[in-house]
């Protein structure tokens, strides 16, 4: 009997040394030229992943792996940080992120102006919420941005805490400074955001109610940011003629709130000033020589889009909406809008001068509104109306409730150029992830939305060489992760965060046109994110991997030792 059993336990031991050791890794990216974020040379490695993190770098041609990436030949780099993403709404209605992760980006922060993270009770996008058969059951700022990633999402998300919306929910959108009690309440609002993942205050200061914010008012709650070790992140006043007291305005800001800020967009936004960002730059460069923390982000178009209503005076916004199609309605005031926008005055961003009727197309309309004028110049719509350019303004957007996107020609190529060269510039795409085809693929938006990262690695540092690629790609993803406080991610290194990009460097590229914005960039191979393959052989997996990234308000969960 004895010897029985021991043949039996001899057998045993047999099977279990014949069978297969578990994979060392869960993947592999192999053979690729590994730019890890930070500036240096490529050098060729593989990348080995385990869970949700980079567990090692350099030859690992014998280890196993469940999953592997083919990477010779091409470059492995962490993957993008979009540092001014817009895609808080379409991610609820469309977690799939497409016309982002499909150019590399794995992580964005959202709210500029707005951010369904900042909703209260009352203030939720209520139509949004209905047509998705979701509630707003969602407890705080971390609340929603949890609430995305269970949804299922493509890309990591953070948020900021708008100071436009801070003002919506507390003051109203009233033309007036804020009261004590008022300015209390928004401090208050916005140091709970902070506690619950907020990544600092942003501001829109061409868009009311935020332009009626003054600089004393952000100081206040730029200081609560700073609390927490937020930044203050802001479009700032005037990217035209008021450029430079604009800037000011935001340098003062650093100064006072002893915080980092980051302009939006940086620009020169008028045909009147083209080819002055040399000195642009200059006023920022002595302002970061002081000791300040001031850097910005960019778009690499010589194009902006926005609403058509940001086109008009403040005061025009005064009392919200309905106020503003009631002003538009009335001859003696349409008068009075005219001849501010001819003349110009104080404190307002005058686009429609800047860029002229034939320098504003419309992308887009109200549900049910007319789509026929998509595509077409204010100067185009006019003459097919058999109108005055003045009266079709004002038509459409009364026609529309307000609610039409145009583009503004305002920008020189050169001064776009002058900007992308500046190493502390980083690269937002001021555009939700959308679609390139289906029911959500409507209008005709920024070609930005879909191509942005690779126009800047393949227009711009390819065939331009405007700036060498480990630079570039250090400011698309490490630089970008230092910008906004985002812990563990932005680099290919062990024990960080696996998001991941694989890109042919000799044709990567953008397609998306103004004529035709909605179709996807070339040479984007493969994309991870948090260690699942999100994106293989340019197309999507239809695996969604994507994570709320809170600030830096949160304490870590995790011991990063």
């Amino acid at each position: 009997m004895a010897s029985a059993t021991v043949a039996v336990l001899a057998g045993l031991a047999l099977l279990s040394s014949c069978r297969p050791s578990p994979p060392e890794f869960d993947l592999i990216v192999r053979g690729g030229l590994v730019l890890d974020g930070t500036g240096t040379p490529a050098m060729r490695a593989d990348v080995g992943v385990q869970g949700d993190r980079i567990t090692a770098l350099g030859d690992l041609s014998d280890r196993t792996t469940t999953e592997s990436l083919d990477a010779d030949g091409q470059v492995v780099a962490p993957g993008f940080i979009d540092t001014q993403g817009q895609s808080g709404r379409m991610l609820l209605e469309d977690g799939a992120g497409a016309s982002h992760i499909r150019q590399g980006i794995t992580s964005e922060v959202i709210g500029e102006a707005s951010t369904p993270a900042l909703w209260v009770p009352g203030s939720a996008d209520q139509s949004l919420l209905t047509r998705l058969g979701e509630r707003f059951d969602w407890s705080g700022f971390n609340g929603f941005l949890e609430r995305l990633a269970s949804r299922g999402i493509t890309v990591n998300v953070g948020s900021l805490a708008p100071l436009n919306q801070l003002r919506v929910d507390v003051i109203g959108p009233a033309q007036r400074e804020a009261r004590p009690e008022e300015l209390e309440e928004m401090r208050r609002r916005l140091d709970t955001a902070m506690r619950q993942g907020a990544f600092g205050l942003s501001s829109a200061l061409i868009y009311p109610p935020g332009s009626y914010a003054s600089t004393d008012e952000i100081v206040v709650l730029a200081k609560t940011a700073a609390i927490h070790g937020g930044r203050y992140v802001t479009h700032i006043r005037g990217e035209g003629d008021r450029v430079e007291t604009a800037l000011d305005e935001a340098i003062t800001i650093a100064e006072q709130a002893q915080i980092p800020v980051v302009i939006y967009h940086l620009k020169i936004a008028t045909r009147t000033r083209w080819k002055t960002m040399p000195a642009i730059v200059a006023r920022l460069e002595r302002a970061r020589a002081r000791g300040l923390d001031v850097s910005a982000t960019a778009y690499p178009y010589p194009v902006a889009g926005t609403s058509l209503d940001a086109s008009l005076p403040d005061w025009v916004h005064d009392g919200g909406d309905a106020a503003m199609l009631r002003r538009l309605a009335d001859p003696a005031m349409r008068a009075r809008i005219r001849r501010d926008i001819e003349r110009g005055h104080d404190g307002w961003e005058n686009f429609l001068r800047a860029a002229g009727f034939d320098g504003v197309t419309i992308a887009d309309v109200k549900a049910g509104g007319d789509t026929s004028v998509i595509g077409l110049t204010l100067a185009e719509i006019a003459r097919r109306r058999g109108r005055s350019d003045w009266d079709t303004f004002f038509d459409l957007l009364i026609e529309h409730d307000g609610a039409v996107a145009a583009l503004y020609a305002l920008m020189h190529e050169d001064d776009v150029r002058e900007v992308l060269r500046q190493p502390w510039v980083t690269i937002g795409s001021d555009s939700s992830a959308q679609p390139a085809e289906g029911p959500l693929a409507v209008g005709r938006p920024h070609p930005r939305g879909f191509g942005s990262f690779p126009r800047v690695l393949g227009r711009y540092v390819r065939d331009e060489g405007l700036v060498p690629l480990p630079a570039m790609v250090r400011r698309l993803t490490m630089g970008a992760a230092e910008q906004f406080g985002i812990r563990e991610r932005g680099q290919v290194r062990p024990g960080w965060y696996a998001d991941l990009v694989v890109f042919d460097p000799a044709t990567i590229r953008d397609t998306a046109t103004f004529d035709r914005p909605r179709q996807y960039p070339v040479g984007v191979t493969a994309v991870v994110v948090n260690g699942v393959v999100t994106v293989k052989d340019g197309a999507l997996t239809g695996r969604r991997a994507g994570r709320a990234l809170l600030g830096p308000g949160v304490v870590p969960t995790r011991d990063p030792s």
